[in-house]
């Protein structure tokens, strides 16, 4: 049976969005306030998994941030937990199909990957959004001794502001599969932001 993946992107899109607002129907609550980056988490209300958000702003141009953090293939040149990440299908010019492999967070611990539909939305309004989602893939099975894990959401929104500065909000909902200590898992709100931090160090140094 042929899969809809802009079906369903565009519903992980729109949960995102409606998702990502601070607000009292969302009941996120503050995990860290430093250094110009705000956490929030909160529980998925579909599966109690804990979603994670993280803001910021940048001097650069929401194209630039574009640029680098809607192309898979760049991932690990900034993110250091990235072994390896690659684009496996084309399926139009905004929307594609990743794998990403990510090394294991402790010794002893199997290495997670990904395969996900991702998409990029450009608004009238001059927001960019990139959403990504896991999704079963025949030409992309799991591989032996590394845990496939799943991505329930995965979004970037870019929002411009009038100052020429540039609001960028991360949202992400994983669930790392396999046997994963507690104090791991304790540590994906903090590993969000470090690689958000990572993004706009990177940006900031080579697009200017």
């Amino acid at each position: 049976m042929q899969v809809n993946y802009e079906a369903l992107i565009d519903e992980t899109k729109n949960k995102m969005m409606k998702w990502q607002e601070i607000n009292e129907q969302n009941m996120w609550e503050l995990y860290s306030n430093k250094d110009g980056y705000i956490v929030y988490t909160k529980k998925n209300p579909e599966n109690g998994i804990t979603m994670n958000r993280t803001q910021t702003e940048i001097a650069r141009t929401p194209d630039q941030i574009l640029d680098l953090i809607g192309d898979v293939n760049k991932r690990p040149m900034y993110d250091e937990k990235v072994e390896t990440a690659h684009v496996v299908e084309q399926i139009d010019a905004n929307t594609r199909l990743v794998y990403v492999r990510m090394k294991a967070p402790i010794p002893f611990m199997s290495s997670r990957d990904l395969i996900m539909v991702q998409k990029v939305y450009k608004q009238n309004d001059g927001i960019i959004i990139v959403c990504a989602k896991s999704i079963i893939h025949q030409k992309t099975p799991p591989i032996p001794k590394i845990e496939r894990a799943e991505m329930h959401l995965s979004g970037w929104i870019i929002i411009p502001q009038p100052n020429q500065m540039t609001k960028i909000i991360a949202i992400q909902c994983f669930d790392p599969r396999g046997d994963v200590p507690q104090s791991v898992t304790n540590q994906y709100a903090k590993l969000q932001s470090d690689m958000m931090k990572a993004a706009v160090k990177f940006i900031a140094l080579n697009y200017k």
